[in-house]
C-alpha cells in the first residue's frame, strides 16, 4: 500500500489521521489542577417508592396483579438498594 505523500521528512505541521480519515483524539493533561468538587446535599428518604407505578393502574396484560406485584417488588428492591448506598456514602438525610 502506498502512503500520502507528508509535507517535509518528518511530516510535521499536520493533524494526525487515522486510516479511516478521523482525526486522532487528543489527550488531555489529567494531572492538572482541578476545581473542588462542591459539598453534597444531603438525600431524604423516600416515602412511598411504589407511588408512581400504582398510579399507572394494574398493567394491562393476562395476570396483572401478578405483574403488579413482581414490579412493585423490583421497585421496593431497587430502592432498598439505593438506600443503603445514601447510607455507606453518609449522605442521608436523617431529620
Amino acid at each position: 500500500m502506498s502512503q500520502a505523500p507528508q509535507h517535509g521528512a518528518s511530516g510535521r505541521g499536520r493533524r494526525r489521521q487515522r486510516r479511516n480519515g478521523k482525526p486522532v483524539a487528543v489527550r488531555d493533561d489529567i494531572w492538572r489542577e482541578h476545581p473542588p468538587v462542591p459539598e453534597v446535599e444531603p438525600i431524604p428518604e423516600p416515602r412511598d417508592v411504589g407511588a408512581l407505578l400504582k398510579s399507572l393502574g394494574e398493567p394491562p396484560l393476562h395476570n396483572g396483579a401478578a405483574a403488579q406485584l413482581f414490579f412493585t417488588n423490583a421497585v421496593e428492591r431497587s430502592a432498598a438498594v439505593a438506600l443503603a448506598l445514601t447510607l455507606a456514602a453518609d449522605v442521608l438525610d436523617r431529620d
